[in-house]
């Protein structure tokens, strides 16, 4: 199928396919993955699948980066993901086996569902987004061990960004509990971690994929750390090439690539992270260039993204600030921007961040204690299937946690609310594996002798 052929998720694409008694068959990817580059070009391109989709469906196709709230919702693990969904947006069936076999499958799913409005059992049925009921403390105290038993795994190696924030968490138990065995495992994450390229647009090809922002962000924050821990010459070689491989994802304007080759979008929570990453580096390496060009790019990003009483957009394109306004985007950019708070003599950065704090606990709460991705809109495809229910994402809830022990750590109330957030976002975190370290590492900042670790 050529692009064009494939619709955005819009109001339009569901109307047309209650109109027509089709399925929509939604297609996430993400322009980075070469899994999803070879489906357009082996499979999607074959004539058999091409009519099959276009006679029997309503294709709609998302950029997982520019809609994680989707993503988050529908996806199945891996790009790309495909799924048959009902007019209404209900999971019918869906895979990420996408093979010489889809054109088959795609017919028959489509023939059960145009019969009895069922899935075919080819495909197993999707996962359901769950949202946090009651919790407590427990399910908080279990993540650490979870996280330690996920990134002992072999395949876990293969995750850069959630396995940094691993090696994060566990240099802050470490250090909180005085564990040596949390400090080796930190070390031995470090020492495994893979050397960037330091040529964004160089991809070897045998590489997974592209060298991505938030991968080397996260690597450079938790070099940072550790070299300032215990400046062993092999850390700080390692984290001035990483340092080295996240400044050439700079463009001349001043925003960050989210990824090698990656035209003029800009990602706001990764840009965010990257500014945070160049903060921690010239901290760790007594470096006032590094932090002014941190403070440059914040200066570039923040008023671009963010709205006063409305939030923190995710996407900027074109100097344009689009896409939804999401927890996570407004919790990096306020990490970002307490990070660059101690370079200020002024307190306007600590302003801001309590500011961009308070929108988004006014207005992303949930009964549970936690908060959710988003403000649900009231009508169109917003609201279609999933994206009416609330979901509330790993990472945005243990920065929201960790900006509230920062801002207003002193006061008791506020503690207890941080608290109350990662335990109820901990329900939800059950299973998630090194996906919860970001959890952890705001579990071990609710400890008062881990206070300090909440700016980590």
């Amino acid at each position: 199928m050529a692009p064009q052929d494939w619709q955005p998720w819009q109001t339009a694409a569901f109307l047309d396919a209650q109109r027509r008694r089709r399925p929509v068959l939604l297609l996430l990817d993400a322009e980075w993955a070469p899994a999803a580059a070879e489906a357009h070009a082996r499979v999607f391109a074959r004539p058999d699948v091409a009519a099959v989709i276009g006679d029997r469906t309503v294709p709609v196709r998302v950029d997982v980066d520019r809609r994680p709230d989707i993503a988050d919702r529908y996806g199945l693990g891996q790009w790309p993901s495909l799924l048959l969904l009902t007019p209404e947006g209900h999971v019918l069936t869906g895979g990420t086996a996408l093979d010489d076999t889809l054109a088959e499958r795609l017919r028959a799913a489509a023939d059960a569902y145009a019969a009895q409005g069922r899935p075919d059992a080819s495909w197993p049925a999707a996962a359901t987004t769950a949202v946090p009921g009651d919790a407590d403390a427990a399910g908080a105290d279990d993540l650490l061990q979870e996280v330690r038993q996920a990134v002992e795994a072999p395949e876990t190696l293969g995750l850069a960004a959630p396995v940094a924030v691993a090696a994060l968490c566990a240099f802050a138990q470490a250090a909180v509990a005085r564990d040596p065995e949390w400090a080796s495992l930190a070390a031995s994450l470090l020492d495994a971690a893979d050397e960037p390229s330091l040529d964004p647009d160089a991809v070897a090809d045998d590489a997974p994929a592209p060298a991505r922002l938030d991968d080397q962000a996260e690597w450079v924050r938790v070099l940072s750390r550790a070299v300032r821990l215990e400046p062993l010459p092999s850390w700080q070689a390692h984290l001035h090439r990483r340092l080295a491989a996240l400044r050439a994802l700079r463009r001349p304007d001043g925003h960050w690539r989210p990824w090698a080759g990656a035209g003029r979008v800009v990602l706001v929570d990764a840009s965010a992270r990257a500014c945070r990453a160049l903060l921690a580096a010239a901290e760790a390496l007594q470096d006032d260039d590094l932090a002014a060009e941190a403070i440059e790019a914040l200066e570039v990003l923040a008023p671009l993204a963010y709205a006063r009483g409305a939030g923190v957009s995710h996407v900027i394109d074109n100097g344009q600030a689009h896409g939804p306004v999401l927890l996570d985007d407004a919790m990096a950019l306020a990490q970002a921007v307490l990070d660059a708070d101690q370079w200020r003599d002024e307190s306007v950065y600590r302003d801001l961040a309590d500011e961009v704090l308070q929108t988004a606990l006014g207005r992303l709460a949930h009964p549970s204690g936690a908060l959710v991705d988003r403000v649900a809109t009231m009508a169109g495809a917003g609201q279609v299937g999933r994206l009416s229910a609330p979901h509330v994402p790993i990472v945005g809830n243990a920065e929201a946690a960790r900006v509230l022990v920062r801002l207003h750590g002193h006061d008791a109330a506020a503690r207890e609310r941080a608290r109350r957030i990662v335990v109820a976002a901990a329900a939800e975190a059950g299973g998630a594996g090194v996906f919860a370290a970001p959890l952890g590492l705001a579990w071990i900042g609710l400890d008062p002798a881990g206070t300090a670790t909440a700016a980590w």
